[in-house]
């Protein structure tokens, strides 16, 4: 065999062994991706079934527009492994997104960290000693009633609207407000905490996408699995 033939025979093997091992590369890659998911492979699924509503959704009601933005942040929320809530900050004047926010207790290990909290905590560090006075300016938008803890929050920031996209009978207090001590009653006075002028489709959605990481709870309480 010529020496030519020889070097032609080693560059094919090369080449063989090179587009074999890409391929086979590829493949671990892809099982590492998916073993790292923080979410199960169905939960993804139904995930990104909700997330393609939203997307062909048309809008309809005055805050539809706001409602599909929250629940994107939320659908975020709940594929990164924690509850799926999502909130937004909108400038009452422009109409614009200013700030985003979504739930990171178990993403970021951050008990505080509902989406309520994550978007005050972003305006509150940008404006600082500025922020009371110019919260009032926005208005909030939330996938999900707020709970008492985050109401409480809203309440000190000096917020003056806050819209929910889905009620939430067993963990909200919006619809509780009236059972709040009446320090905080006094102090949110003539604020305005209801739900949003959405339609019902995407506040089914938004609820849907809450309660699909509802079982996150277990990981928090005492009682026995």
């Amino acid at each position: 065999m010529k020496p030519s033939s020889k070097i032609l025979i080693l560059i094919l093997v090369l080449v063989i062994s090179l587009t074999v091992g890409a391929c086979g590369g590829g493949d671990r890659q892809t099982a590492t991706d998916n073993a790292s998911s923080p979410v199960s492979a169905e939960l993804m699924e139904q995930l990104e079934k909700l997330e393609n509503e939203i997307l062909e959704f048309v809008p309809s009601n005055k805050h539809d527009g706001y409602a599909i933005e929250t629940i994107k942040d939320a659908i975020d929320a709940a594929k990164s492994g924690t509850y799926g809530v999502g909130a937004i900050l909108v400038h009452n004047e422009t109409g614009k997104i200013m700030y985003r926010g979504k739930n990171k207790v178990f993403s970021e290990s951050r008990s505080d960290l509902h989406a309520e909290m994550d978007v005050l905590n972003a305006f509150e560090i940008e404006n600082k000693e500025n922020s009371r006075e110019l919260i009032k300016e926005y208005t909030m938008f939330s996938s999900l009633e707020s709970c008492p803890m985050c109401l409480c929050r809203i309440i000190t920031s000096g917020l003056q609207d806050v819209h929910h996209i889905a009620d939430d009978e067993g963990g909200g207090m919006v619809h509780l407000y009236s059972q709040l001590p009446p320090v905080w009653q006094d102090i949110s006075e003539g604020r305005t905490f209801e739900k949003a002028d959405c339609s019902d489709e995407l506040s089914a959605i938004a609820e849907q996408v809450f309660l699909l990481t509802a079982d996150l709870d277990s990981r928090i309480s005492n009682k026995p699995e």
